[in-house]
C-alpha cells in the first residue's frame, strides 16, 4: 500500500485530533475532514491542544485534506450570504493551515440564476478577496460538480476560467481542482469507457492543465450517467462499477494522486470495505 494514497472523510467528533487517529486505525495513509459541522456557519474554536495533538499524529499520514463546510457560497449574488461565506472560508483556511493540511476543497458555488458569467466573476472576486487577506500555505482546490441548475463547476472550462482569473491577479496562489468520480459521471463523462477517460484527460490538458489535478474524490454513483444528481454509492456497487475505477486508475495522472472516499457510512466496516475495493483495483493493475 505504500505507493497507493488512499483515505476517507473522517468524523472530528470528540476533537479534531481523533479524526487522524481514526484514519490510522482504519489503515489509511490519507485523511479528509471538516474542521467543524458542515451545516453551521459558526464554528467552535479548536483548542491549541487539539491542534498540537493532530500535528503529532500527522507524521503517520501522507495527505490531509480539509473540506469546506456546505453553507458557504462564494458565487452568491446575495451580499449577506457572500460576506458570511467569505468570512467562513477565510477562518477555515487559517485552521487548515494550523493543522498543516495539504489541500482545502470547496464546491465552487451557485450563481442563483444570476448567470454563469456573473457567478464566475463573483467567485473569482471572493477568492481574490480571501487570498489577499490570507494567502494560505496549502493548495486550494475547486471540486468538479455534477452540473445541476445554477451550480458552477459542471465543466472543466468553468473551473479553468476561475483559476485563470485568480492567477491573473495573484499568480503565486496555489490553486487547482479535485476530481470527483461520481460528479464527473453525473455531468456526463462515462468513465466506464476508457476512451472517455482519455478524452477527459485531454480536456483537462486543454483547460485547467494536468498539474492542476491534485486529488480524486472516490465515489460510485447511485444515479445514472449524465443525471446531474449527486448521490454517492459504495465502490463497485453503483452505476460506475469497478470498471470505471479501473479505467481511472490505469492513468498515471489519477493513479498517483490521493484517492479520498466519500462513500456512505452504511456500517462500521464501510470505509474498510471501500478501501479494500480501491486497493484491489490498484494491486491488480500494478501486478498485471
Amino acid at each position: 500500500m505504500k505507493n497507493f494514497l488512499v483515505g476517507a472523510h473522517m468524523s472530528v467528533a470528540g476533537g479534531i485530533h481523533l479524526a487522524i487517529e481514526r484514519a490510522i486505525n482504519y489503515g489509511f495513509n490519507c485523511l479528509q475532514i471538516f474542521t467543524h459541522s458542515p451545516r453551521l456557519w459558526n464554528a467552535k474554536k479548536i483548542s491549541q491542544k487539539e491542534i498540537t495533538l493532530f500535528n503529532e499524529f500527522k507524521s503517520e499520514i501522507r495527505c490531509v485534506v480539509v473540506h469546506a463546510p456546505y453553507l458557504p457560497n462564494l458565487a452568491s449574488p446575495d451580499k449577506t450570504i457572500l460576506d458570511k461565506s467569505i468570512n467562513t472560508v477565510y477562518n477555515d483556511l487559517i485552521v487548515a493551515d494550523e493543522i498543516n493540511a495539504d489541500f482545502y476543497v470547496i464546491h465552487p458555488g451557485s450563481h442563483k440564476k444570476s448567470g454563469v458569467d456573473n457567478g464566475i466573476q463573483t467567485l473569482t472576486n471572493s477568492l481574490i478577496n480571501i487570498f489577499r487577506n490570507y494567502p494560505p500555505n496549502l493548495t486550494f482546490l475547486l471540486e468538479t460538480m455534477p452540473g445541476a441548475g445554477a451550480t458552477i463547476g459542471g465543466s472543466l472550462n468553468e473551473l479553468a476560467r476561475v483559476i485563470n482569473n485568480v492567477h491573473s491577479k495573484l499568480p503565486n496562489v496555489k490553486i487547482g481542482i479535485c476530481v470527483d468520480t461520481a460528479h464527473v459521471f453525473a455531468a456526463g463523462i462515462d468513465i466506464r469507457n476508457e476512451t472517455a477517460v482519455d478524452d477527459f484527460i485531454s480536456d483537462i490538458s486543454k483547460t485547467v492543465g494536468r498539474t492542476a489535478v491534485k486529488i480524486v474524490h472516490s465515489n460510485d454513483s447511485f444515479e445514472p450517467l449524465a443525471s446531474k444528481k449527486d448521490r454517492h454509492n459504495h465502490i463497485g456497487k453503483g452505476e460506475i462499477g469497478i470498471k470505471g475505477f479501473e479505467n481511472m486508475m490505469k492513468k498515471s495522472l489519477f493513479r498517483k494522486l490521493p484517492w479520498i472516499l466519500e462513500t456512505p457510512k452504511s456500517n462500521e466496516n464501510s470505509d474498510i470495505e471501500n478501501k479494500t475495493a480501491l486497493m484491489n483495483i490498484y494491486n491488480n493493475l500494478i501486478n498485471s
